[in-house]
């Protein structure tokens, strides 16, 4: 399409601020901007990134003119890794993993980026072409932590860890109105579309200077919708400045007799170039101080190339541009259309995935027919070429027969990977990888773990059992320690939290990207092995406990030597071991204490899986910290409803220790003499009914005296709220009593007959949740006995699923208002009828 014609319709469709891009647009205006970056003395080439059309044109220009130097936008630290990505033995793609840190002060803030490579890269297509005919070439740009710097926003976070980000970013291109607005007149479905029919359908057949008078006009449409304020706030003026000071630098280094220097620019910062020439601005400085950076190169994958996927510099379907790109380097098939051959092989892809994986029925007319559509859709859509949105348009008409709801989203998804791919990069012999790197994934594969693919995998760790699991186990949990996205539990036991104990099996889901690596060379300076590396960063965990506000928490000092077992790093445990007899002899709060001493329990239980059979002292510590809980808890003054049920539960927990074989040498008295005098003292009806469920429970008080206690905090006198928290308590640790109490049913009854209806509904909530513990079963007792004490068989349907909690709640209260509204009226009657 002409420049004239992109003017007509954007003109057309009255897009705001069109003035200067209008005046681009025009053939005088492209040809100008193009003259001024295409020069005798400077080519300055305008790409976007990993675009298979912008890389042809790089390596024509590197074919007809030997450049003096080649200029390529990336950060300057860049520079040293340029021998290992352009090595014969590196396979696309990969990428360079660059990070910093930042001291200030007490804060750190820390960056992380990608700057990923593909074999259709413009900016990689440039440095094969250099180091083949040996020209100097260095990246231009600022390095990460200056680019962070550079935005405001940055400066207005201290301390915030941002996740890491693609350092190549085309939001302006996406973002732009003006560009959108000249898709939607074109028929484009996205901007994909329009890009791929603007540069991508004609590709290598158009002139150096055209495809750079087409760029100079696409790219500053999008620059239309930037103000300067807006380019200032996210480090583009700073980024540009930079750039610009290089160019100029390799200009005046330039000697007569040279060729050209070649600049391999973004598009979005190529068209700004000559005007800064003209009156450059000051080179950017940033300040130094505190910063650590370092820059590593990583294997990348399609997948994370891939657009759909977050990649914000992305192109949609990789792998269908990677056929592309080997059709038109190909110079073997000159008598071919190069977009022809790469949608036939897309399409027998497809059908390949369809048949073989998805196991439909796709005969041999259906690929035939869909390969015949689409080339007569571009046709019809007057398309130089078959773009992708044919294909797709093509392979949904002919291939789906039955539900597009169904078949049809099969069939998306096999186009999806098949035009994604699954190609992950190789690195070359000799790249600087940190140990670190590969150590873990030696390890990882004697454990037979799929490093090799970016599909998500599942294991089960049988940890009961197997040394091996355990030992993948601790491998795992390793690198969750050391934040490296790997893997994730999905199920089985939580030693830390206390959690989920009787599970033998872990579950986890775990895949490789391009993540795993970047975190692994960022986890490097903790040590060169994943077993050194995980034993320096707990050992770091564990000296910061012991100077943060949570030194004395007992409850976080065991979690600590818990987590210590199931990293495996039994080294670390008599450590640990001391932190945690100094923080329960330290630590004040009953329930923290009780919390901690059953957590002690749960370890010396799980010693088996977690192989921390050596931890003799642990029946030595739970005794300590046993007498201290209970020391703790006869302390307890009073009565304070809100931590009234943390005592509860802690109260249970201490049961369920003294069930346990280690609680076996624990002196029982000490607990049941601390419940009894919670029972009788304690200010809370919530303990205090806890408290004799537990005497029920276990036998030291018998019926009698339980229905003496119920029947006394039921009494008339005591207040409705107190009744139902003795209640709740009760059922919390003996539900068995409502069932084979009656008189406890009975008494229950008798105080809710007293109630108004107002009372009744206040307190129903409470009254339910006292219930909730019970099992189904249990309920369906418990209501055939109430219905007994009513003279009934049964009390009809307990459940209304057409009704809500609040319907209900909001009926109860207008009962309520009409029947006290008649009784006003010397109606009362009415509303008993």
């Amino acid at each position: 399409m002409s420049n004239a014609k992109a003017t007509e319709l954007l003109t057309a469709a009255g897009v705001p601020g069109l003035a200067r891009a209008s005046e681009l647009l025009t053939s005088a205006g492209a040809r100008g901007l193009a003259g001024a970056l295409v020069t005798d003395d400077l080519v300055v080439l305008p790409v976007r990134h990993h675009s298979p059309a912008c890389a042809l044109v790089v390596r024509r220009v590197l074919a007809e003119q030997r450049p003096s130097v080649v200029l390529v936008e990336g950060p300057r630290a860049f520079d040293e890794l340029v021998p290992l990505l352009t090595h014969a033995d590196a396979r696309m793609p990969l990428a360079v993993y660059s990070y910093a840190r930042r001291e200030a002060g007490q804060e750190q803030d820390r960056w992380a980026g990608y700057y990923p490579f593909c074999d259709y890269s413009p900016e990689l297509v440039a440095l094969r072409g250099a180091v083949e005919q040996r020209i100097p070439a260095r990246f231009i740009d600022l390095d990460l932590a200056e680019q962070r710097l550079a935005e405001h926003r940055a400066a207005e976070r201290p301390g915030d860890e941002r996740q890491p980000e693609s350092l190549l970013d085309e939001r302006y291109y996406r973002h732009s109105a003006a560009l959108r607005l000249l898709g939607e007149r074109l028929g484009c479905r996205d901007d994909e579309d329009l890009w791929e029919l603007l540069f991508e359908a004609d590709a290598g057949t158009t002139s150096t200077i055209e495809h750079v008078e087409r760029m100079a006009a696409y790219c500053s449409l999008a620059r239309t919708d930037s103000s300067a304020a807006e380019l200032a706030a996210d480090g583009t003026t700073a980024r540009e400045a930079e750039m610009v000071w290089h160019i100029g630098a390799a200009l005046a280094e330039r000697k007569p007799g040279d060729g050209p220097v070649l600049v391999v620019l973004g598009g979005f910062h190529a068209v700004a170039v000559p005007e800064l020439l003209e009156a450059p601005p000051p080179r950017p400085e940033f300040p130094a101080k505190g910063i650590t950076a370092d820059a590593a190169l990583i294997r990348y994958s399609f997948q994370r190339l891939e657009r759909l996927n977050g990649y914000a510099a992305g192109m949609t379907s990789p792998a269908w541009h990677q056929h592309l790109w080997e059709r038109l380097t190909d110079d073997q098939t000159d008598d071919e259309d190069p977009r022809t051959a790469a949608l036939l092989t897309a399409l027998l892809d497809i059908s390949r995935d369809l048949r073989v994986d998805q196991k439909l029925s796709l005969s041999v007319a259906s690929v035939g027919a869909a390969f015949e559509q689409a080339l007569r859709l571009a046709e019809l859509r007057d398309h130089p070429a078959p773009l992708r949105s044919d294909l797709l348009d093509a392979v949904t008409s002919c291939f789906v027969k039955g539900d597009a709801d169904v078949e049809g989203l099969r069939i998306t998804a096999a186009c999806n990977r098949t035009l994604t791919g699954d190609a992950i990069g190789t690195l070359p012999p000799g790249t600087g990888t940190p140990p670190l790197v590969n150590d873990t994934f030696e390890r990882l594969h004697r454990q037979r773990l799929k490093v090799d693919s970016s599909i998500r995998q599942t294991t089960s760790l049988d940890i009961y059992r197997s040394a091996a699991h355990r030992r993948t186990s601790r491998l795992l949990h390793g690198l969750n320690l050391l934040n490296v996205p790997f893997a994730t539990k999905t199920a089985g036991p939580d030693f830390v939290r206390g959690a989920g104990l009787g599970r033998l099996h872990e579950r986890w889901d775990y895949s490789w990207s391009p993540l795993t690596e970047g975190a692994l060379v960022e986890a490097s300076v903790f040590g060169s092995t994943l077993p050194a590396a995980v034993l320096a960063k707990f050992s770091g965990i564990l000296a910061d406990h012991r100077e943060s506000s949570r030194r004395s928490d007992a409850t976080a000092a065991v979690a600590l030597l818990s987590h210590a077992c199931v990293l495996g790093l039994h080294t670390l445990t008599p450590s640990a071991l001391d932190l945690v007899h100094t923080t329960i002899v330290e630590d004040a709060s009953f329930t923290n204490t009780a919390t901690a001493t059953a957590r002690l329990a749960l370890l010396w239980e799980a010693r088996e899986p977690l192989e921390a059979r050596f931890i003799d002292d642990l029946p030595a510590l739970l005794r300590t910290a046993y007498r201290r809980v209970i020391y703790l808890g006869r302390e307890l003054q009073g009565g304070q409803a809100a931590e009234a049920t943390e005592i509860v539960k802690a109260l249970v927990k201490l049961r369920e220790l003294l069930g346990s074989g280690l609680g076996a040498d624990l002196d029982a008295d000490l607990y049941w003499d601390l419940v009894d005098r919670l029972q009788h003292e304690y200010g809370v009806p919530l303990v205090r009914g806890a408290a004799t469920g537990l005497l029920y429970s276990a036998g030291r008080i018998g019926s009698a005296q339980l229905v003496e206690q119920v029947s006394g905090h039921l009494a008339g006198g005591v207040a409705p709220a107190d009744a139902v928290g003795f209640l709740t308590g009760l059922l919390s640790t003996a539900r068995e009593a409502a069932w084979q109490e009656d008189e406890l049913l009975a008494g229950l009854d008798r105080r809710l007959a007293d109630w108004d209806l107002r009372t009744f509904v206040a307190h129903l909530p409470e009254l339910r949740l006292a219930f909730a513990e019970l099992t189904p079963m249990e309920t369906d007792r418990v209501a055939s006995a109430v219905a007994l004490l009513h003279g009934r068989a049964d009390l009809g349907p307990m459940i209304k699923r057409d009704v809500s909690d609040h319907e209900v709640q909001r009926n109860l209260e207008v009962a309520a208002q009409v029947a006290m509204l008649l009784a006003g009226d010397g109606l009362a009657a009415w509303s008993q009828t």
